[in-house]
Formats: structure tokens, C-alpha cells, sequence
């Protein structure tokens, strides 16, 4: 059979938050619009977030039978059989055609890659964060190369490219509607919109800390209009209490167009993965940053830390998410278009809208190379 030049089909394996799925949508959104009738396929988790972030997805998405490891060694045992038994049925389906496999991380890409390694076909890890998340560490031997979204990343060696997080067709739609472009530039006492926003799956803890500081953010009640986005658990608490307290506000549980809500914001209050961040660059919009503050590896706060080094945002400890130091950043920033703008501009300084062509460039390379060495040995 002929093959088009360029990419045929795709797997991308793993996933279990946004942030890992979101790059790979933007992966196959791009790849269709660059090769037509080139296939995506997503093997994932069935956890329910995924099912939220593949709600109206044109692309094929089948679900691995795995769960998340555990720390008793029968969870461990269990996990090793379903990846011995998933691996084994991704050897099959990969024969069927594909050009390339994308590891999203997360313990399920690891089935995918390891049988990608063992049907010759090249790998390429997505790696958002500034310090790489385990599994990415253990599987990189295997990749043919490992995409990056930061530059100290790429000291882990050759195969380590920092091409910049790919970023979905939806965040660029919302940047050619006009992002934060000319929103910071007066100085009315017009109302502020604040974006909460902790992930796909939302944060309680953020979610606990802002509910409890609101009462003593009364001042800034006229100044400021919510929207957030809370995850499922604690949602119908946060509407409530913003309503007790007479506040401007919008409340979902997830949304589904999360970047035009980034869009309408004049600052943001998030945790700092990878991909909120890469979406948040692009889009140039100012952000108060919570690190999560139970990972080992304290990948979100070092994240955070390098935006805030480049003047695009704030770090606040989640146990300081609290009335004072709220409304001293309130103070200092929510009422300064100076500073809100030259924060916008140093977060677009740090965007790369160009991320997936880049991802893209680097998989059709290796593929030409995987088949010319194919026809080499023929």
C-alpha cells in the first residue's frame, strides 16, 4: 500500500488528568489539519475526568483496563499483571498501521510504550513539566526522543527536545479572539473577573482556602467577579457560599471550554501544572499560582517559580491562600493595569503557539527514519 508522506495514524498512550491528554489532543488536532486523513487514536484510563475531557471528541479513544499502582505490594502485583496483559494486546493493535506513539505519562502510558519499543515503532514522551514526572524518567531510555516545555529538562540528555508544550486548537481560537490583548491597559474602577481554576479535576484545597478568606475580602465585593471552576466534590458548597455572601459569581463543576474562561479573566488563581501554565503563556494572562504541596518532587512549585522569575506571576503557599496576603496581591496588582500588563506580557513571552508543529516536525523525521531502516533490512 502507498503511504502519504508525513503521519498515516497515531496512538497516544496514557493520561488520568487533563493536563497529561489536553498536549495530545492538540497533537492529533494539528496532525489532522497537516495531513489529512491521518488517524488518532487514545489509548487511556476510564477514570471519569477523561470522560469530561473526550466529551464531544472527534477521535477514537479506547480505554486501557488499568487503576493507579497503589503502595501495597498486592496493588503492585496487580498493576504489573494488567500492564503485562495490556502490553500484550497493544503489541496486536500497533501492528494495524501506526506510524508513531505518543506517551502522555501517567502510569497507563506505560503498556503502550513498552510495546511500541517491542513493534519497532518510535516513541516520542511528552514531558510538561520542569521537573520530569516519574514515569517519563523510567521510560525515557526507551523513547526515541523526549518533548520538552522546559529548557532544563533538555539537560537530561540528547533525546530531550524542548519544543514547548503543544497546545490545543480551543486555546488558540480563544487567542485569535483576543486573548488579554488591551484589557489592562485603563484604570476605571471597573469589576475584575478572577478565574479559579485547580486542574481538571478542580482542588479542594484551594477550593477550602479562597471560601474561607471571602468573608474577609468584603471590601473588594463591588471590585471583583468570580468564575470558578471547582471539580465535583466541592461544588455545590462554593456556589452556596459565594451566594450567602453576596458575590459576584459563576460556579461549574468542570468546563469544558476552560480557555475562553482564561480568556475573559484579568488574573488567575491556579495550581501550576505544566499544561495550565502553557495555556495560560499563550494567552498572556496574569496568574496567582498555588503549587500543589504534596508531591516528592515538588514539580508544581518549581514550575511556578519559573514564571514567577520571568515576571508572569505570583507564588503563594496554599497555606497562605488566605484574606491578608489575598488582599495584599489585590492591592498590589487587581487595581494596577501597569502591573496586570506588563504580568500579561511576560506570561506571552513564555508562550509557544507553535509547540505541536514543532512535536509534529520531530515525529515525522523519526518515522522516516524507523522506515528507511526498515528498508534497509528488507
Amino acid at each position: 500500500m502507498t503511504r502519504s508522506v508525513g503521519l498515516n495514524r497515531i496512538a497516544f498512550v496514557g493520561g488520568g488528568s487533563g493536563g497529561h491528554v489536553f498536549p495530545g489532543i492538540a497533537l492529533a488536532e494539528r496532525a489532522r489539519e497537516r495531513f489529512p486523513g491521518c488517524r488518532s487514536t487514545f489509548f487511556s484510563t476510564p477514570r471519569r475526568v477523561e470522560d469530561h475531557v473526550f466529551a464531544g471528541s472527534v477521535f477514537e479513544r479506547r480505554a486501557l483496563p488499568l487503576s493507579a499502582p497503589g503502595r501495597r505490594v498486592a496493588d503492585w502485583l496487580r498493576y504489573s499483571f494488567a500492564v503485562a496483559r495490556s502490553t500484550r494486546t497493544m503489541r496486536h493493535v500497533l501492528r494495524d498501521g501506526f506510524d508513531v506513539v505518543f506517551g502522555l505519562g501517567g502510569y497507563a502510558s506505560l503498556p503502550g510504550v513498552l510495546a511500541a519499543r517491542m513493534e519497532g515503532l518510535p516513541v516520542i514522551l511528552l514531558e510538561q513539566n520542569r521537573v520530569a514526572g516519574r514515569v517519563n524518567r523510567m521510560l525515557a531510555p526507551l523513547a526515541s526522543a523526549v518533548s520538552c516545555s522546559f529548557a532544563e529538562s533538555s539537560r537530561r540528555g540528547a533525546r530531550w527536545k524542548v519544543t514547548g508544550n503543544p497546545i490545543r486548537r480551543a486555546v488558540l481560537d480563544a487567542l485569535r479572539a483576543g486573548a488579554t490583548e488591551g484589557k489592562h491597559v485603563d484604570g476605571s474602577r471597573r469589576r475584575r473577573t478572577i478565574l479559579v481554576v485547580g486542574g481538571s479535576q478542580g482542588s479542594h484545597g484551594i477550593n477550602r482556602r479562597l471560601l474561607s478568606a471571602l468573608e474577609g475580602l468584603s471590601k473588594w465585593r463591588e471590585w471583583i467577579h468570580w468564575i470558578h471552576v471547582t471539580g465535583e466534590t466541592d461544588r455545590d458548597l462554593v456556589e452556596t457560599t459565594y451566594q450567602d455572601l453576596d458575590w459576584s459569581a459563576e460556579v461549574c463543576a468542570f468546563s469544558s471550554d476552560l480557555p475562553q474562561l482564561m480568556r475573559k479573566a484579568d488574573l488567575v488563581i491556579s495550581r501550576s501544572g505544566g499544561t495550565t501554565l502553557s495555556e495560560l503563556a499563550v494567552l498572556g494572562v496574569p496568574a496567582v499560582l498555588v503549587p500543589y504541596p504534596y508531591h516528592r518532587d515538588q514539580h508544581q512549585l518549581l514550575n511556578a517559580r519559573a514564571y514567577a522569575d520571568a515576571g508572569a506571576a505570583v507564588v503563594v503557599d496554599e497555606k497562605d491562600l488566605d484574606a491578608v496576603h489575598l488582599g495584599s496581591l489585590f492591592e498590589e496588582i487587581l487595581v494596577s493595569p501597569g502591573r496586570l500588563r506588563k504580568m500579561a506580557e511576560s506570561a506571552r513571552g513564555r508562550g509557544r503557539p507553535d509547540a505541536a508543529d514543532l512535536v509534529l516536525d520531530l515525529a515525522v523525521e523519526l518515522n522516516e527514519t524507523c522506515r528507511t531502516a526498515s528498508v534497509s533490512f528488507s
